[in-house]
This record gives C-alpha cells, sequence and structure tokens, in this order.
C-alpha cells in the first residue's frame, strides 16, 4: 500500500464505504468495511485526519462526514470487495 497515492486511497475508501453501506449481503458489507477502515488507517498514518471510529458501527445516515464518503463511492469500485 505504500506505493499507492493518497489521492488513490482516499477513492478505494470510499468505494468500499459506499459498498459495504449499499450491498445485500452481511460479509460482503462485513469485509468492505473491513477494508475502509485499513484505508482510513493507512491515510492517517500519512498525516489524514480522519475520524478513527470503526466505520461499520454507525448505521444511520447522519449527513455527517461518513455520509459524504459514501456518496463519493461507487459500488463495487476500484478498492471494495
Amino acid at each position: 500500500m505504500k506505493n499507492i497515492s493518497t489521492k488513490t486511497l482516499y477513492i478505494y475508501m470510499r468505494n468500499a464505504l459506499h459498498t459495504g453501506a449499499t450491498c445485500g449481503g452481511h460479509s460482503k458489507a462485513h469485509f468492505n468495511h473491513v477494508r475502509a477502515n485499513k484505508y482510513r488507517d493507512i491515510l492517517n498514518e500519512r498525516g489524514e485526519n480522519l475520524p478513527t471510529y470503526d466505520l461499520s458501527t454507525l448505521c444511520v445516515d447522519d449527513g455527517g462526514w461518513r455520509s459524504e464518503q459514501i456518496k463519493l463511492g461507487e459500488f463495487n469500485g476500484e478498492g471494495s470487495q
């Protein structure tokens, strides 16, 4: 992951979040949230200031940061599973 640009990691995180939030399968949702958390952690290691809560625990679209990231993502887009 060290060779992946920060911009690409944001795309991957958003796609994994979007797929995890909108897919029908529990396993697919779980593993996409795992990926989104991993991408987010790498971004924070690079100096980004993103929330550190488990992205899978919030079930409600609250109009905040997570909701905006989901909207920017693409279902089954690159970086999702």
